[in-house]
């Protein structure tokens, strides 16, 4: 009887053909895989939002009101002003929730005496010595941090110690902004604008309460998204978490007048200060730590002033977005935003 040999191998061709299934496979499934992370991402971002929000209620319930985004800031040019403040402190919103995001570790070793950065471009009276806080500034907070951003985390010191515009002792970036409307640093403080109806929740020195949201809660926007290239908008500008220069932590909408949310200008506006807007694109000299945005696909996440996050898209109308950023413009928001 003739036997018959059995085959033990696969064929080059068969083994030719199995690896392109398996590519094929890997094509196809590597898409899903990788939205399944982002949509992880982008839920953990939310996540982060949300426990801000709640920190800014419960900040608001001890001091009723909301914290300032910048306390103290150098780039205010009035010496009589902090003067009669203790000084410049240059001290972020973030370094005063500590204690209402579960910090109250890092809060407890904190001087809020004592300037957060030495930063005094008009050669004002610093309070304290930077260096007391020194240490506090780069202990990263997860918090802060939004995963899809990977600027979130970088440490970064810049002319440490000297009085310069943007001089900063190693600081963390943080991937959020607080809503300041159409007023940033360069303003003067908060309260000084409360008559003009562009005022967002925060600002320096000073913040909204809830009674001052008169256009409501649940449509006013708190904190939101900031992020861009390597280096964020730039190394100096930020935004920054623990440790404040002058445009580190605001999130601006301008336009318009003390009076009416304009039209005027609402091309450039549009391109520029829209979510994920020009001043956000890296082949383009970018400004300040200013432009909401995100690196997750289509928009950014935001929490509004009642606890609520949402996702606002990059191609929604910049005036809707510049209501959703002002406390009391009296203008009805259209629901499909």
């Amino acid at each position: 009887m003739k036997l018959h040999k059995t085959r033990s191998a696969f064929t080059l061709v068969e083994l030719l053909v199995v690896i392109a299934i398996i590519g094929i496979l890997v094509g196809l499934l590597l898409p899903a895989v990788q939205a399944a992370r982002e949509a992880a991402r982008r839920m953990q971002c939310s996540n982060n939002l949300k426990q801000l929000g709640l920190a800014l209620h419960n900040y608001h319930d001890t001091f009723k009101t909301f914290p300032p985004a910048l306390l103290g800031s150098g780039r205010y040019n009035n010496a009589s002003y902090h003067a009669s403040n203790g000084g410049i402190k240059n001290t972020t919103g973030w370094a005063l929730l500590l204690p209402f995001f579960e910090q109250s570790a890092i809060a407890d070793q904190y001087d809020y005496n004592v300037c957060s950065s030495s930063s005094s471009p008009y050669g004002g009276v610093v309070a304290g010595d930077d260096t007391i806080n020194d240490g506090l500034y780069n202990i990263p907070l997860d918090v802060l941090a939004c995963p899809s951003d990977p600027s979130s985390g970088l440490v970064v010191s810049t002319s440490a110690g000297s009085t310069s515009m943007y001089s900063r002792r190693e600081a963390i970036r943080t991937s959020y902004v607080f809503s300041v409307g159409s007023f940033t640093d360069y303003s003067g403080p908060w309260r000084s604008y409360s008559g003009d109806i562009r005022q967002g929740v925060f600002g320096n020195d000073g913040a909204a309460n809830f009674a001052a949201m008169t256009d409501g809660t649940s449509t006013t926007i708190a904190i939101g998204e900031a992020t861009g290239g390597a280096f964020k908008t730039s190394a100096d500008y930020g935004p920054w978490g623990m440790t404040g220069t002058h445009t580190c932590c605001h999130g601006y909408l301008p336009g318009g007048s003390t009076t009416e949310v304009s039209t005027t200008y609402a091309a450039a506006y549009t391109q520029n200060y829209s979510i994920n807007g020009a001043y956000n694109n890296d082949a383009l000299g970018r400004t300040y730590a200013w432009v909401f945005s995100s690196k997750h696909p289509g928009g950014a996440n935001f929490v509004f002033a009642d606890g609520s996050v949402h996702l606002l898209t990059e191609t929604m109308n910049y005036l809707t977005l510049q209501q959703l950023g002002y406390i009391h413009d009296g203008l009805p928001v259209p629901s499909d935003y």
